[in-house]
């Protein structure tokens, strides 16, 4: 299973570099993708009974429907990022700060609001293993993208080293 999402990961993190140039659909376009592939690792990694099965999915769905809002403002804020990552000043630094740590206090919201919804349907056990494997997707993500992108300050350093030619 870790195989297949280091697949799904390698995959995003291509997809990354795209976003800047990319439409809404095209964002949409994979997202539906990548869901498709987690839904069936999820599935194969919980191994519910039918029970738990009847219960998780539709809890799961309200779930990602969040999750690809959360996931979209991702991308808005990797885009901007990269727009603006030769040209970061003070301010911008602040405001990019804040808006990558308000994204993640929000997503872990909706992990611990979910983890308590599926807790009450499928048993604690069940929901933490969801949990589990969620924030090992979400993980594997994050360092596609950080391995993705460039560090502030990182693209002025590489060329302002570079000798010039006489």
């Amino acid at each position: 299973m870790k195989k297949q999402l280091l697949v799904i990961a390698i995959f995003l993190a291509g997809s990354f570099s795209l976003f800047s140039q990319s439409s809404k659909g095209d964002v949409e376009v994979l997202q539906k993708l990548f869901g498709v592939e987690k839904a069936a690792i999820v599935k194969e990694y919980m191994a519910l009974t039918p029970q738990q099965d009847s219960e998780f999915w539709p809890i799961y769905n309200k779930y990602e429907t969040e999750r690809l809002a959360l996931g979209a403002r991702r991308i808005e804020l990797i885009d901007a990022y990269l727009k603006n990552v030769q040209d970061v000043n003070t301010d911008k630094a602040k405001e990019m700060v804040s808006n990558g740590v308000d994204l993640e206090i929000k997503f872990k919201k909706l992990q611990k609001k979910y983890f308590t919804a599926l807790s009450k349907k499928i048993g604690p056990v069940k929901a933490g293993q969801f949990y589990q494997v969620e924030n090992y997707i979400n993980n594997l993500i994050n360092l596609s993208i950080q391995q993705s992108i460039p560090f502030v300050g990182e693209l002025q350093q590489k060329y302002a080293v570079m000798p010039t030619k006489k």
